[in-house]
């Protein structure tokens, strides 16, 4: 008797193990909502979202950095045809704001991960802070600032946007971390086509 009951036992913690783990897998695979880092030309780069339902899905990407330094070279070596005054235009900060939107659509879906078509566009925004300064001409290709000439300061906007579509597959690395690998085809604002530059990000889905 306790032999078969012993046996009873093993089966049903066995059966409990089995339906606790399918339990389990049917809610990794359930999870569509995440957020994380994406980079790419496409995609965008910054902090992203990103959210499956059945077949569809959608991509928000926004980010944002400052690049550049403050500092400007008064002081040029270099020859200018022998000009006794030159005005040059310097660049200082450059603060450059990215944002995207990108339709995801299922294709196959399994324990191991997603793989998906995907299509949308990008617009990069840039703002640089510019500095018209004058020099004049202090010995052969040696140029220095014109004290009395106050330096201009403009600002250059410069906008650049992306569209296309590709393939992408979302992999499942455990933890609720999806990595998330993709090869676009994309077309820039001047018409030209861009293939086969990859691009990436790392989610944490959390429902």
């Amino acid at each position: 008797m306790k032999k078969y009951l012993l046996i009873g036992l093993v089966m049903l913690c066995f059966f409990s193990m089995e339906a606790i783990t399918k339990e389990t897998e049917q809610k990794e695979i359930n999870r569509d909502t995440g957020m994380g880092f994406q980079f790419g030309t496409l995609s965008g780069n910054g902090f992203a979202y990103r959210n499956y339902w059945e077949k569809c899905g959608l991509q928000i990407v926004l980010g944002g950095m400052t690049t550049g330094s403050k500092d400007i070279d008064y002081e040029l070596y270099r020859y200018y045809g022998g000009a006794s005054e030159i005005t040059k235009t310097e660049n200082g900060r450059k603060t450059t704001i990215s944002t995207s939107m990108n339709y995801l659509h299922t294709l196959a879906n399994n324990n191991i991960g997603r793989f998906y078509a995907f299509g949308g566009g990008s617009l990069i925004y840039s703002r640089i802070r510019q500095f018209e300064v004058d020099y004049r001409r202090s010995s052969n290709n040696y140029y220095v600032r014109i004290l009395d000439h106050p330096e201009r300061k403009k600002w250059d906007n410069k906008y650049a946007y992306y569209f296309g579509f590709g393939l992408g597959f979302d992999f499942d690395i455990g933890q609720n971390f999806h990595w998330v690998l993709e090869l676009p085809i994309t077309i820039d604002e001047d018409s030209e086509i861009v293939m086969y530059i990859p691009q990436t990000g790392l989610y944490y889905f959390f429902k």
